[in-house]
């Protein structure tokens, strides 16, 4: 089964039977589950997708100016796209330049977290992202949605996100020119929108900001789930590199 079926599929598949199992024995239609003591696949944990600081701008630069701001505030944010596309106005404090997350657009039609979730949460905005995100704001009423379509006719309307990313996101990462140090034309990554909060994660660690408030920047609920850009910490190999330089006798090969 495991060869034909994806370790994350088997997992949801059998917590599904095992709550109806559970279900069943305690409606005493069962004496005990069968869902003991069984060993399932260990899901892989892919590495995180993010963009460089070249790559990222390269995007922004192909984007339509409403794509371009949502974009900008998806990176040095990290909020999900359906907390990007269902932000409200009167959620966005200029003062303070914060935001509050509460709502997300969830398959077009706007949720709120329950008050007890890691995913109800203050973000920081730096001053200039509170900048274009005010040129973006000033002309909408206090209870609107910040991100809705353009499209003539159909303009003011919640975001789709399969629509958005083949109508705004895969139309700038493909049309991107992004050169490196030598000057050599590179392709980039074909990452979905999802790599923005990635982005923002790799850069807030690699830039010496702990796990701990990366955690609650981005609302994760299990710390594992942040543990994924341990690696990119600036000191995440220096215990290593530290003990070999302490061997008094390293192996060492003729040159």
């Amino acid at each position: 089964m495991e060869n034909d079926v994806g370790a994350a599929a088997i997992k949801r598949a059998y917590n599904l039977t095992s709550s109806i199992m559970r279900a069943a024995v305690d409606d005493d239609v069962i004496a005990l589950s069968p869902c003991r003591r069984i060993d399932l696949p260990q899901i892989a944990v892919k590495p995180p997708q993010w963009f460089t600081p070249d790559q990222a701008q390269s995007i922004l630069e192909e984007l339509p100016a409403p794509g371009k701001t949502m974009c900008l505030l998806g990176v040095y944010t990290g909020l999900r796209w359906g907390e990007l596309s269902g932000l409200h106005r009167h959620r966005i404090d200029q003062r303070r330049s914060r935001l509050f997350v509460v709502e997300v657009n969830t398959k077009g039609s706007i949720k709120e977290y329950p008050k007890s979730s890691r995913s109800r949460r203050e973000v920081p905005l730096p001053a200039h992202v509170l900048e274009a995100l005010e040129r973006h704001i000033y002309r909408l009423d206090r209870d609107a949605v910040v991100f809705t379509t353009v499209t003539k006719g159909r303009a003011g309307r919640l975001l789709d996100d399969g629509n958005w990313r083949r109508q705004t996101w895969w139309p700038a990462v493909e049309g991107a020119q992004h050169f490196d140090e030598d000057g050599e034309h590179q392709v980039l990554p074909h990452y979905p929108p999802h790599s923005m909060r990635h982005t923002c994660a790799s850069w807030l660690v690699q830039n010496g900001v702990s796990l701990y408030e990366v955690q609650h920047l981005l609302g994760h609920e299990s710390f594992q789930t942040t543990q994924r850009y341990a690696h990119l910490q600036p000191d995440a190999h220096k215990a290593v590199l530290g003990a070999w330089e302490r061997m008094e006798t390293p192996l060492t090969i003729a040159a």
